[in-house]
């Protein structure tokens, strides 16, 4: 599955360069993408075919997106069926170093992916577990004795009901 976003400091890129301005894809690379978003696993010459470009072209124009930070493709792995079947999203107050707090949490095995924002959560944490026990055990007796967490908010997760990991292109192509 392919995801179309920005570059960031998770890709472990440091070249220095600035991306591209956000929203320079033509129709050719959309068309791209939305493919590689239903199936990742899509050949060159089937991309190809599907926009009207070689193998080879195809191969050019995807290559160009995951350099430019455009696209990546990845796996996703369904929590359940690898027994992470206790999940909770944590909203958490923060007084000091939010970096420092965000690095600390982020270390933690279980730790999905860590969120830095304003107003009165300064962070939010999206956290996995097999049991219950295992999950407690992370949130109150890891990430809650960090020093700077001020308060937690749990909300656990009981089914989901939606998720979309196909991001809409600006163009709505």
């Amino acid at each position: 599955m392919a995801k179309a976003r920005k570059p960031g400091p998770e890709d472990g890129s440091s070249s220095g360069e600035a991306p591209e301005p956000f929203g320079v894809l033509d129709e050719l690379d959309e068309q791209l993408i939305v493919l590689l978003e239903r199936d990742g696993r899509m050949s060159y010459s089937d991309l190809g075919n599907e926009v009207g470009l070689t193998p080879g072209g195809a191969r050019a124009r995807v290559k160009r997106l995951q350099e430019r930070g455009v696209v990546r493709v990845i796996g996703v792995t369904s929590p359940n069926a690898v027994g992470l079947s206790s999940i909770a999203s944590l909203q958490i107050e923060v007084s000091g170093d939010i970096d420092a707090v965000a690095d600390r949490i982020a270390a933690f095995e279980g730790v999905r992916y860590v969120v830095l924002g304003s107003g009165r959560f300064s962070i939010l944490v999206e956290v996995y577990a097999t049991t219950p026990a295992e999950l407690f055990t992370l949130i109150n007796r890891q990430i809650r004795e960090i020093r700077g967490v001020s308060h937690i908010e749990t909300f656990l997760y009981d089914s989901v009901h939606t998720h979309r990991p196909i991001f809409p292109l600006l163009n709505g192509r």
